[in-house]
């Protein structure tokens, strides 16, 4: 009896066990082609100063602090190389334009690229950068005006003004731009993306603005 009771406990272990191990994996990491990084991609490991990063064709364009930089990409062994990086020439903190300086020099080095899913992690071998594949939208220019106005949604708050065209009065935008963050009393031109939302809550916008690039900034003499 002891003997039965031992290897009825001996098989529940081994079967639990076996339900054990054929749980779904994770889909694993594998080398990506420059084909499946095209689009838009947002660091999600870097808080605040998060580096944005587009890949258009053969042509990558990143912002990790302050200037956009620009140039030619491969990707060739596993690792994408954007070499001669031209960027903008905006003057920003140190330590944003030291960011630049980084990962200018890390893409100019090449960094390996790995593609799970829907996460794109670039490493240089001591720094790992960890990026999500951003939804597809319409492209925008618009320009941003030096001043909020005060306006009510749910709450009273202060809204952008914000216009297309520089010859029609401003108009108020309801809500912020996604990864803008606009100084007081300077003047903005701006490429965003327009992403409409599915199923939006009853008290929340239909439709996203995420900045894509600052094209023009001027401060406004009071």
């Amino acid at each position: 009896m002891m003997y039965q009771r031992l290897s009825l406990l001996t098989l529940s272990a081994a079967l639990l066990t076996g339900c054990a191990g054929t749980a779904a994996p994770s889909r694993p990491a594998v080398l990506p082609t420059l084909d499946q990084l095209q689009g838009e991609w947002k660091q999600t490991n870097g808080g605040e100063q998060a580096t944005l990063l587009r890949i258009d064709q053969q042509r990558l364009f990143a912002k990790a602090g302050c200037n956009g930089m620009f140039g030619p990409a491969t990707l060739e062994d596993g690792k994408l190389r954007a070499e001669h990086l031209a960027s903008t020439m905006m003057m920003c903190p140190p330590e944003a334009m030291q960011r630049d300086a980084k990962l200018s020099r890390q893409l100019e080095a090449g960094m390996a690229a790995s593609l799970g899913g829907q996460r794109l992690t670039l490493s240089d071998g001591k720094d790992a950068l960890v990026f999500e594949r951003q939804p597809q939208g319409e492209t925008k220019f618009i320009y941003v005006a030096p001043e909020r106005k005060a306006c009510v949604s749910v709450a009273p708050m202060q809204c952008l003004q914000v216009r297309a065209d520089k010859s029609k009065a401003w108009e108020l935008h309801y809500g912020e731009i996604e990864g803008f963050k606009p100084e007081p009393g300077v003047a903005y031109r701006l490429r965003i993306k327009e992403i409409n939302v599915d199923n939006p809550p009853a008290d929340a916008a239909s439709i996203r603005w995420v900045l894509d690039q600052v094209i023009e900034q001027e401060v406004i003499k009071p």
